[in-house]
């Protein structure tokens, strides 16, 4: 199940960057963190689809290959 560990990964960049830049804004903490859970799952799911999507209509994203492992 890539697409877990996809969420996962998405969920875990995405969540932080949404807390630190409502921190930055004064916003309350209460909000602060209940904002990054919501938007960080919406954008890991938005990613997640995106990748599944782009997959089975055969297309490769340079940025998300795994990195090539020497002589492999």
């Amino acid at each position: 199940m890539p697409w877990l560990r996809w969420l996962l990964a998405a969920f875990a960049i995405a969540s932080p960057v949404i807390f630190l830049a409502h921190m930055l804004r004064d916003r309350p903490l209460h909000y602060a963190i209940s904002e990054a859970l919501v938007w960080g799952g919406i954008t890991a799911w938005v990613y997640v689809v995106g990748r599944i999507y782009n997959a089975r209509r055969g297309r490769k994203c340079a940025l998300c290959e795994e990195p090539s492992r020497g002589g492999e």
